[in-house]
């Protein structure tokens, strides 16, 4: 692996606990809100992207396939928050302080996972015809 992306999923797997550090600022320091705000929408969801589709859409690819990692990002990510916050809420143990500690492990650890090659190229030795070895019928 090169260095450029090195150091991008060792700042995306940084970035949880830069946040957490921001929470020590005064309660409505716009560099407080701005640094949790950002992180809670876009890091936990990048890492969980990175983690499941490690290559970049290619050439030839449709137009849109650029605006779908972005948007995979943000749903992810809001999904894993609420995931954090819903089970922290039944828990009866939910604080600013908790949540943040959860999502920004969650997301060290999908930064930090090793990368798959090659994983687009096998789903396309997939035989058509269902899998069912050619015998037809139910």
């Amino acid at each position: 692996m090169t260095a450029a992306p090195t150091l991008a999923r060792l700042g995306l797997a940084a970035s949880g606990w830069l946040a957490l550090l921001a929470t020590a600022l005064p309660a409505a320091s716009p560099a407080r809100v701005a640094a949790v705000t950002v992180f809670l929408l876009v890091c936990p969801g990048l890492a969980a992207v990175l983690a499941l589709r490690p290559t970049a859409p290619g050439r030839g690819m449709p137009r849109y396939a650029a605006l779908e990692a972005p948007l995979l990002a943000l749903t992810l990510g809001l999904a894993l928050a609420t995931l954090v916050a819903v089970g922290l809420f039944l828990g009866g143990a939910f604080t600013t302080t908790r949540a943040l500690v959860a999502l920004a492990a969650v997301t060290s650890v999908l930064a930090l996972l090793p990368r798959r090659h090659g994983a687009r190229e096998r789903g396309a030795e997939v035989q058509p015809g269902g899998g069912d070895g050619g015998r037809g019928g139910p």
